[in-house]
């Protein structure tokens, strides 16, 4: 029997189901995570919750839960799952009595070449609404990650009406130049990942420039390569958007993958930190 947390309740999982009445939940008034498990250990889960946090300030979201809450509720799940790998997700609802469940799915797998040769995205139209909360308003991104996939590609980037690129349907966007790393600075979701890119930049010493990537500029090759983060995929470099190589050249391309494997080797020196502690 696999189970579920509801309120911190272990609970079968077949029984983890939404009030269909709920005004708030029908109108998606909510917040979520996902924490990568490995080792029986929910990663980096103070900055997820932290974030959750964030989330439901933004959204004006009250709840009663604690952050020792979740975390004892987290080791109880993945206990009672004898869980070793995992995606454990957090789905939180507002209103009069808040509520939340949290349960375990498969982590996601990547083909050893989108880290070694790079990943196809697709540009895709829209805007998040409060874009800096992780809220269950996912109908655009549920669109742009079909498209993608209808497309053959890992990732949809989402273009705003300036023709901005804040960030992809489900990860953060980097652009490297000239030895230093651009990303959005603002508008766009705090990924727990990326917050560990940045701090692992600034450690190592690589320039990180705060400001907005606009879709021409990626298209035209204004940078020396793309790449991007998410909690399960780590650092991705990308070859390809709309079908455009977005690498300049062979050496751009080894200098982009020399990165990402770099950033992917510090992400897993603090995945172990967490493990051993």
């Amino acid at each position: 029997m696999k189970y579920a947390l509801h309120n911190g309740k272990l609970i079968p999982e077949d029984q983890a189901l939404l009030p269909l009445r709920q005004r708030e939940v029908l109108m998606s008034f909510g917040v979520y995570e996902s924490l990568k498990v490995r080792g029986g250990k929910a990663l980096f889960a103070e900055d997820h919750l932290e974030r959750l946090y964030e989330s439901t300030r933004i959204l004006e979201l009250d709840q009663p839960f604690d952050e020792s809450h979740f975390l004892r509720g987290f080791n109880r799940l993945i206990e009672a799952n004898h869980t070793e790998e995992a995606t454990l997700r957090i789905e939180l609802f507002g209103g009069d009595t808040p509520f939340y469940y949290a349960f375990c799915s498969p982590l996601p797998r990547y083909p050893a070449e989108y880290y070694s040769e790079g990943a196809d995205a697709v540009s895709f139209p829209g805007e998040r609404i409060f874009p800096e909360a992780k809220s269950n308003c996912l109908l655009l991104n549920y669109m742009a990650r079909r498209e993608a996939s209808r497309k053959g590609s890992l990732e949809a980037l989402l273009v705003d009406r300036e023709g901005r690129v804040p960030e992809g349907a489900r990860s953060n966007l980097f652009a490297c130049r000239g030895g230093r790393i651009h990303t959005p600075g603002e508008g766009v979701l705090a990924g727990v990942t990326r917050k560990h890119i940045l701090e692992g930049c600034r450690e190592v010493g690589i320039e990180v420039v705060f400001e907005p990537l606009h879709l021409e500029q990626l298209l035209r090759g204004h940078f020396d390569g793309l790449f991007i983060s998410s909690t399960s995929m780590g650092a991705i470099p990308l070859k390809r958007i709309d079908g455009i190589p977005v690498i300049n050249s062979p050496e751009g391309r080894s200098r982009l993958i020399s990165l990402t494997s770099r950033l992917n080797a510090l992400l897993a020196d603090r995945e172990e930190k967490v493990l051993r502690s």
